[in-house]
């Protein structure tokens, strides 16, 4: 009976210590982090700038692995599912905690079934058109929205550059047609077509374009102007006191996941979000990093999704 007893504390310590050391080991293979939406969007675009960096703190390579389609939650269904052993992330932009807004039903409970671990950066949005579009203000814009049906693009149903959009009209008192797209580079390209008269972006999408000469910025979303773009106004000096918003991109692994790999990993992006090297290339498109502990990120996530979910009910969004 001792030796039997002897020999299940025995095991008993070598699994802990099995499973200490295998812990410790994370991570022990590459990493995918899926981008629920089509290549060159701005999702993979955050995820680009931060990745790279906070792969060599963890020691194994980061894969960005597009999974696009239904407003990114095919992406999230699939890391919903996946095992939670820190191997298969999801990169999502804030849509991720309005996802009950947009369906009454979903494969997965974006708030229940995910762990957060961390935020890639915030960036103002823009209201822009193409260099050919008559309106040269927001306030153009507003007012030839008081007489015909203007159309206005964003990278996806719900997602927060569509939900400035609907906030814009709501306080204006117009009625603008969305028009969304399954990610912003498609938006992009039906703006500069001619095809839609507006797009609602991050910064970080729009900026080469606006540089180019491509596309005009007529407002940015937040309560100060860009230093990158100091001429163009907010929307509040358009007309709007108080508009204040800006959009932000997150990374969330499945439920169930070991909280040391939660950490280890935001841990690593807070690391390589404070290298020099990364702020800066963040700065040239407008982003801006954050040093959030997954906790606060978690905290923070709690609060978007009560907020956004009431502006979807005030603009009369019924989920599908």
């Amino acid at each position: 009976m001792l030796k039997k007893t002897a020999g299940l504390i025995a095991a008993i310590m070598l699994t802990a210590t099995t499973a200490v050391r295998a812990q410790d080991a994370y991570p022990s293979k590459p990493i995918s982090m899926i981008s629920p939406y089509q290549a060159g969007g701005t999702t993979e675009l955050f995820a680009r700038l931060l990745v790279d960096d906070m792969a060599a703190v963890l020691g194994k390579p980061i894969v960005i692995e597009q999974k696009p389609g239904a407003a990114g939650t095919i992406g999230a269904r699939l890391v919903s599912m996946s095992k939670p052993d820190g191997y298969t992330l999801l990169a999502n932009t804030s849509q991720h905690v309005m996802y009950r807004g947009m369906y009454k039903q979903l494969p997965f409970d974006p708030m229940k079934d995910f762990q957060p671990v961390g935020q890639l950066g915030s960036s103002p949005i823009l209201v822009v058109v193409a260099d050919g579009s008559p309106y040269k203000t927001l306030k153009d814009v507003l007012a030839a929205a008081k007489t015909k049906n203007l159309t206005f693009a964003s990278g996806a149903m719900g997602s927060l550059p569509h939900l400035t959009g609907e906030l814009v009209a709501s306080k204006a008192n117009i009625k603008m047609t969305h028009v969304a797209y399954n990610g912003t580079a498609p938006a992009l390209t039906d703006v500069l077509g001619g095809h839609v008269d507006l797009l609602f972006s991050t910064a970080a999408s729009v900026e080469q374009q606006i540089r180019a000469g491509k596309l005009r910025a007529l407002a940015v979303s937040t309560k100060e102007r860009m230093r990158s773009f100091p001429d163009v106004p907010t929307i509040a000096e358009s007309g709007m006191p108080g508009f204040d918003v800006t959009a932000w991109y997150g990374v969330w692994a499945p439920k169930g996941t070991d909280p040391a790999v939660i950490r280890k990993l935001n841990d690593a992006m807070r690391k390589a979000s404070a290298l020099p090297a990364v702020q800066k290339r963040m700065s040239d498109f407008s982003v801006v990093p954050s040093n959030m502990t997954a906790e606060e990120f978690a905290a923070f996530t709690a609060r978007q999704n009560e907020l956004w979910l009431d502006v979807m009910k005030t603009a009369k969004i019924q989920p599908n």
